[in-house]
């Protein structure tokens, strides 16, 4: 395929020559021509700065008309009243795609930043010139070296996230890989000038790379194609939309930030209630559903069987998994039975939630001999173990061993399971406990189990996923 055949974002993925327009010589380990060298771009690299004769070790151009070889991507880090006779550089260039990383148009108000963005994209459209931006981080591509932050993992992975805020695609990026949950792309697009969320999704619906799609929008500019867009997604992968500005303070603030229109509430309750995209309310929330997508197994049904110690934080899990939307049912009585010859300790519950025998100790004896049995449960569709690490406060002298083996007894344990299997850590207030499960859960993801910070977390991510399958089989038989 010809470049003039490509897709927009095949170029902006895939760009065989970046040039940076306003490449600072004051901070080359973290400006933007280091990022993409140390990154592991591997293809040319232009800096442009009409001040410099080398930034980074390269060469620097003191236009993009005096660079001798075509560009096809152009990052743009330069003051706004700059943007527009950049851009007419950019078109006599030939470029094909304009990352306007400068921020000050539209979305902070003032007449002078919305007069120029709108030269800006004339200009662009006029010669060609596709737009990412402007007043947005651009892309972060691992497989191809592209970042917009040096300290991002190089590890590529099967989620994309396409984010109206830059700073939010960072959160995600190193809430994902907290957890152990690596991308395909990210991509930041701002003001949204041109390239704007439907086309995103349009093209990360046929990416090969990706399967799973998470998006963060403040608004969008054609209604009935992001419809079009959701939809087409969520027939062929899962996708979760985190919609920002529902209220009227933040609607105010998606303005001032994107200069986006967020809608009415009714309206974008109606969206969800109509395309069946997975809704989230926060970018934790984005991220617990991201990972019951791709490490969970798909359960059948919505019983679930709770597994921990405590009575009480039994019942109440029993409560929070039902406000989600799950069932807990109680367990065969046969498979009660057998759960009792292992738990003979008086007031411990066999009926579902089951109590796990007492400490840490006991929890790991447990997971060893009972969840085969609870596996067996003819009423139950799926597992959830919440560890109540909380309870130990911090004073247990081996409390980090401890919290160890049981993870990698519940690690070893869950090859075996046949029902999927997913976990909450309870961690508390104290810094023993904290780094414990911090451990604990590095262990488990790294095992493919999906890790919460407590059953409220589990269960809403698991309802949630549990309801996209629903709606996925619906769509298949519909087809």
């Amino acid at each position: 395929m010809s470049p003039q055949e490509l897709h927009p974002l095949d170029i902006l993925l895939n760009p065989r020559s970046v040039a940076v327009v306003g490449a600072s010589t004051s901070d080359q380990e973290t400006g933007w021509v280091a990022r993409l060298r140390n990154f592991g771009y591997t293809g040319k690299i232009y800096p442009v700065n009409p001040k410099a004769t080398e930034v980074y070790g390269l060469k620097a151009y003191a236009s993009l008309r005096d660079i001798p070889d075509p560009v096809d991507y152009v990052i743009f880090n330069i003051p706004r009243r700059l943007v527009p006779r950049i851009m007419e550089d950019c078109v006599a260039k030939g470029v094909k795609l304009a990352h306007v990383f400068t921020a000050g148009f539209s979305e902070i108000g003032d007449e002078e930043g919305l007069k120029l963005e709108q030269q800006m994209t004339a200009i662009a459209k006029a010669g060609g010139v596709r737009v990412l931006g402007p007043n947005c981080m651009g892309i972060y591509y691992p497989k191809a070296g592209l970042t917009f932050n040096p300290d991002f993992p190089k590890k590529a992975g099967q989620v994309a996230f396409v984010s109206q805020s830059g700073a939010e695609a960072m959160r995600f990026v190193f809430l994902g890989h907290s957890v152990g949950i690596h991308f395909s792309k990210v991509i930041s697009y701002g003001n949204a000038v041109d390239l704007d969320a439907p086309e995103l999704l349009e093209y990360l619906t046929n990416d090969d790379e990706t399967e799973a799609v998470a998006c963060y929008i403040e608004g969008v500019k054609d209604g009935p194609r992001f419809v079009r867009a959701v939809r087409t997604c969520l027939r062929k992968k899962p996708l979760v939309i985190l919609k920002a500005g529902l209220t009227e303070s933040g609607a105010g603030a998606a303005a001032s930030h994107t200069a986006s229109l967020a809608g009415s509430k009714a309206t974008w309750e109606a969206f969800f209630k109509q395309t069946k995209a997975i809704p989230a309310i926060t970018m934790d929330d984005v991220a617990d559903v991201i990972q019951a997508v791709v490490r969970m197994r798909r359960p059948r049904g919505r019983r679930v069987a709770l597994v921990g110690r405590g009575g009480g934080i039994g019942v109440i899990a029993a409560d929070i998994c039902e406000r989600a939307g799950l069932k807990v049912p109680p367990f065969h009585p046969e498979t009660r039975e057998k759960l009792s010859r292992i738990i003979p300790e008086a007031g411990a519950g066999v009926r579902n939630p089951v109590e796990t025998t007492l400490g840490l100790g006991g929890a790991a004896d447990f997971y060893e001999r009972g969840l085969g049995i609870v596996d067996t449960d003819p009423e139950t569709d799926l597992i959830l173990v919440h560890m109540a690490v909380d309870v130990y406060g911090g004073h247990q002298v081996d409390l980090h061993e401890r919290v160890a083996y049981a993870a990698d007894v519940l690690a070893d344990k869950a090859k075996s399971l046949t029902k999927p299997l997913a976990v909450a850590l309870y961690t508390g207030g104290y810094l023993d406990t904290i780094t414990a499960v911090l451990k604990a859960r590095d262990r488990l993801t790294k095992a493919g189990i999906p890790v919460y910070p407590g059953v409220e977390a589990a269960s809403r991510a698991i309802s949630k996923l549990i309801t996209y399958e629903e709606v996925a089989r619906k769509y298949s038989l519909a087809k």
